[in-house]
């Protein structure tokens, strides 16, 4: 006989139905769609603006675009994907306060501490910085506490590693807001530089590693040598640019850029054979992980470029850091979190079907040509492709948040248990 709460033991182990913190999964990616359109909005109008020539936004408007993309897009959902994978092997009726709190403190500050940074205002930024960071700590605090109930694979290894890294970097970004309303200088000159680039590299880079790993190889059980090597040295990488970054020592960019570049081939290696197999018609969730993957590889070429002509003092491309920005940010992380949220709400996916092809042409299509546009310097194309990405998005982020809204409840959704 059939249960409704049961889970089958062959049931995929990202299952949303099964997760017991599904409500609080829900909520977070529900905030984080919303938060993005405030980046997607900014973004659309920058381009424009930019590729005409006819205006410059400000500066406050362009970090809300920053920040409105790194932490409320893209943050919430690690707090999402943070319950989700480190929630396994819970019972599916549990309950837990801490994690209810914990996810509505992060989906309040972080849209709060957004709006600071359009606000213009140093002591508002200063202010509520401290209960995003506040997060941060309990999210790894409860990702530690919950490794000790799980197995732990490369995607939770790379998760505990990359939320480690965001506290290190949120902190170095709660002390420049507190530096700048405050007038002061107590921090060495790199923090600025130093700041986006933890963020960047010992974060992103994991997370995206993380979400590959999760979504596109079979959980064997197993701790895969040149996985576990692969998620360590951008680890390790993270921590060296940081600290090159805050002690000027430019020489160990060098080394930074050796370990992501070491990290890459390994991931090449390894996830190539998948990649060349994924049907790029199909409507499903594998091909925004393997187009993460492909830019992963781009972001990673990239952001060694421009540290290799940091080095050496060479000049290039005007447009090269934001080019590493938006692979990073678009390429890699929109990619993959479309995904996510896309299984997530798979119960829904015959809610508007097609809006998954545009979403995922649209956004891609818009984010090369742009990306190209960067890095040749043709201002023109500046006003055209990021229409067509920042377009696509919205009609994306407009599916998946009404698919979400659409979801059952729980225990509505009759899950078969197969005999063992």
């Amino acid at each position: 006989m059939a249960s409704k709460q049961d889970v089958s033991t062959t049931q995929q182990p990202w299952d949303l139905q099964a997760s017991p913190f599904r409500a609080d999964i829900r909520i977070l990616f529900q905030s984080a769609l919303v938060v993005f359109v405030v980046t997607v909005f900014i973004g659309i109008l920058n381009g424009i603006v930019t590729g005409l020539n006819i205006l410059k936004l400000s500066q406050d408007v362009l970090l809300t675009h920053v920040h409105a993309g790194t932490l409320g897009w893209i943050t919430l959902s690690v707090f999402a994907l943070g319950l989700w994978i480190f929630g396994e092997g819970k019972a599916s009726t549990e309950r837990n306060t801490y994690v209810r709190t914990l996810s509505i403190l992060g989906a309040v500050s972080i849209p709060v501490y957004v709006l600071a940074f359009l606000s213009g205002n140093p002591i508002a930024r200063a202010i509520f910085g401290f209960p995003v960071l506040i997060a941060f700590i309990g999210l790894f605090g409860w990702l530690v506490a919950r490794s000790r109930q799980v197995r732990l694979g490369v995607p939770h290894l790379a998760v505990l590693g990359a939320t480690f890294t965001l506290i290190i970097g949120g902190t170095i970004g709660v002390l420049l807001q507190i530096q700048f309303a405050t007038n002061g200088n107590f921090l060495p000159n790199g923090a600025f530089a130093a700041h986006p680039a933890t963020m960047v590299v010992g974060y992103l880079i994991l997370i995206g590693m993380a979400l590959s790993e999760w979504r596109l190889v079979p959980n064997t059980g197993r701790l895969p040598r040149a996985g576990l090597i692969q998620i360590i040295l951008p680890f390790i990488a993270g921590f060296i640019l940081t600290f090159a970054l805050l002690a000027n020592i430019i020489p160990l960019l060098g080394l930074n850029a050796l370990l992501e570049i070491i990290a890459v081939v390994i991931y090449i290696v390894r996830f190539a054979p998948r990649f060349a197999r994924i049907s790029w018609l199909e409507r499903s969730s594998a091909r925004f992980f393997v187009l993460s993957g492909i830019f992963l590889v781009v972001n990673v070429a990239l952001l060694t470029y421009f540290l290799v002509i940091t080095i050496t003092g060479a000049s290039g491309p005007a447009g090269l850091l934001i080019a590493v920005d938006h692979s990073m940010f678009i390429g890699v992380m929109s990619n993959a979190l479309f995904g996510l949220i896309q299984d997530a709400s798979q119960e829904q996916r015959s809610f508007w079907p097609w809006a998954d092809d545009v979403l995922f042409w649209g956004m891609n299509i818009g984010l090369t040509g742009f990306l190209v546009a960067l890095l040749s310097g043709v201002k023109i194309l500046e006003s055209i492709f990021p229409p067509i990405m920042g377009l696509s998005i919205l009609l994306g982020i407009l599916t998946y948040f009404l698919r979400l809204t659409r979801l059952s409840k729980p225990g509505a959704v009759e899950v078969q248990v197969r005999p063992s």
